[in-house]
């Protein structure tokens, strides 16, 4: 009873906050040049977004975007970084063209006439059932503000055909889904060797090592009880099966980033929690171990291994979400206790793997070229014009 009053309560806040008030900037005239931007509710320089505005940053537009306390630093030069989630951000979306998102609009004004929302959503794929599939395991205030934000969006991008079917038949979506691929997942089609090295110095390690990344999902309950926290065998394995020197990056959910201090960290195990782009650590990465996070599939399209450590399937599936796909016919080899986690390390096939992969890209329809964010940027412009 109290767990349904708690989700009516922020639904009535939802419904509430920001917008009414913010039709007083209507008076203010819509800039033709003016690009808002958020991704991950104001979380960093990241995901599709930024590799949309990589290739218009020196296209004379406003760009703005729209971040969290202490993260301006991450935005690079000719962008105005505007505080999420305040009034001068209402003013900026109110004026702007375009808006341009990867999640659903938390804080946004009404939408006017004549402005065009591209909401690039932040996955090419999906393991996890989610908005109208998912209806029965969302809060209500959330799919109060997904059903709102559906009307207001114009454009969808899709990185395979499974993904454009998504969006038309579970995101309340009338609008038009291009088929560019992923803006974020173009950077498995370049030489990625600077970007090795700035992480490699980030991280204040020898450019020659090889990277496992471990990158679990949420679950509602933040607990660390079903994550990997020791990762000894691992890296003896990972050093047996490949040889070379091996290290891990240990990067969790933005829902549960605050249990990343409670991990323990050494020179082989290091934290990436904080690292501002996911998309280039799965870029030097050798490997990923994952559960039911969509980053398995970026992984997959970057052409690199990927285990699966699913010790709560069973659990999972009753209490958290139903999968879209049957995950044992999923290309990725599957353990759910860390002896067949290290097993699976030892016998990795990477013939039959890449045989695997080839026939889950046929499967999904996959579009993804290379060229997503290129593509993005020039509907923009043909948008702004």
């Amino acid at each position: 009873m109290f767990h349904k009053f708690k989700q009516t309560f922020r639904l009535i806040k939802n419904r509430f906050s920001f917008g009414n008030y913010a039709y007083h900037y209507w008076f203010l005239p819509i800039q033709k040049n003016k690009i808002v931007v958020t991704a991950h509710e104001g979380r960093g320089y990241s995901d599709s977004p930024k590799y949309i505005i990589d290739e218009l940053l020196d296209q004379n537009f406003d760009i703005v975007w729209l971040i969290q306390e202490g993260q301006e630093t991450s935005l690079p030069a000719g962008i105005r970084p505007v505080r999420y989630g305040t009034k001068q951000a209402l003013k900026e979306l109110s004026t702007a063209k375009i808006w341009l998102d990867n999640c659903r609009k938390k804080y946004c004004p009404p939408k006017r006439k004549g402005q065009i929302y591209i909401q690039t959503w932040h996955s090419p794929l999906r393991l996890k059932k989610i908005e109208k599939d998912a209806e029965q395991q969302l809060p209500l205030a959330y799919l109060d503000r997904a059903k709102r934000d559906a009307k207001k969006c114009d454009y969808m991008l899709a990185g395979a055909t499974f993904s454009r079917e998504l969006y038309e038949n579970a995101f309340w979506f009338q609008g038009e889904v291009l088929t560019t691929g992923t803006p974020r997942c173009d950077l498995f089609w370049k030489d990625t060797t600077a970007i090795r090295q700035r992480v490699a110095d980030f991280f204040q390690v020898d450019v020659t090592t090889k990277f496992l990344l471990y990158a679990p999902t949420f679950r509602k309950e933040a607990s660390l009880s079903v994550y990997l926290q020791e990762f000894t065998d691992l890296k003896r394995a990972l050093q047996t099966r490949f040889g070379s020197d091996w290290k891990i990056f240990v990067r969790l959910h933005p829902n549960i980033a605050s249990l990343a201090k409670e991990l323990v960290y050494d020179s082989n195990v290091l934290s990436a929690t904080d690292y501002p782009d996911m998309q280039e650590l799965i870029a030097t990465s050798d490997m990923l171990i994952t559960d039911y996070s969509s980053c398995m599939f970026d992984m997959a399209i970057a052409g690199k291994k990927t285990i699966l450590y699913t010790p709560d399937l069973t659990t999972y599936l009753r209490t958290e979400r139903s999968l879209y796909f049957d995950i044992e016919e999923l290309p990725f080899p599957i353990a759910m206790t860390v002896e067949s986690l290290v097993q699976e390390i030892h016998q990795f096939d990477e013939a039959v793997y890449q045989q695997n992969m080839q026939k889950f890209y046929g499967q999904t329809g996959l579009f993804e070229k290379g060229t997503a964010a290129t593509a993005v940027a020039t509907k923009i412009k043909a948008l702004c014009r």
